[in-house]
């Protein structure tokens, strides 16, 4: 049996104690995902400017946005974004308008106009960026941090 002197406490409650603080851990953390809200967005939108000034309809336009490089292609109203950073490394892409793809100078990705991969090492597609035509305004919504 152990005994214990007033006032101080046995080696064994001590490593209970830190056992369950560590042990709840996992349960807090979980208990604060299913309490916080579920997607806090914190992309910002950026005002590109008046469409027909910005790009040309039926062509596409590289664009430096909010520390990203973006290419744009237009059809009448409707807009595409993409992300001109590597999925494979980050590294950024440089677009062949006559050979009709995007190339990483790093490792030798090749992706097409739309963003598909044509040739690893890049597996993943190259990233869209939500753009928007409010009242003859193009909007880019920039995910917070950037590029992928």
């Amino acid at each position: 049996m152990e005994s214990t002197k007033l006032g101080r406490t046995s080696r064994r409650t001590w490593f209970v104690a830190i056992g369950s603080a560590v042990g709840a851990l996992p349960l807090l953390y979980a208990l604060q995902k299913y309490i916080s809200p579920l997607s806090i967005d914190h992309a910002r939108t950026e005002t590109i400017g008046a469409l027909d000034e910005v790009i040309a309809d039926g062509s596409r336009r590289e664009l430096h946005v909010a520390g990203m490089n973006v290419l744009l292609a237009r059809r009448g109203l409707d807009v595409v974004a993409i992300d001109l950073t590597c999925t494979h490394a980050a590294c950024p892409l440089h677009v062949d308008e006559s050979a009709g793809r995007i190339r990483c100078g790093c490792h030798g990705g090749v992706f097409d106009l739309e963003g598909r991969v044509v040739q690893a090492p890049p597996t993943e597609p190259l990233r869209r960026i939500e753009a928007r035509v409010t009242n003859g305004v193009l909007y880019l919504r920039i995910p917070s941090g950037g590029t992928a």
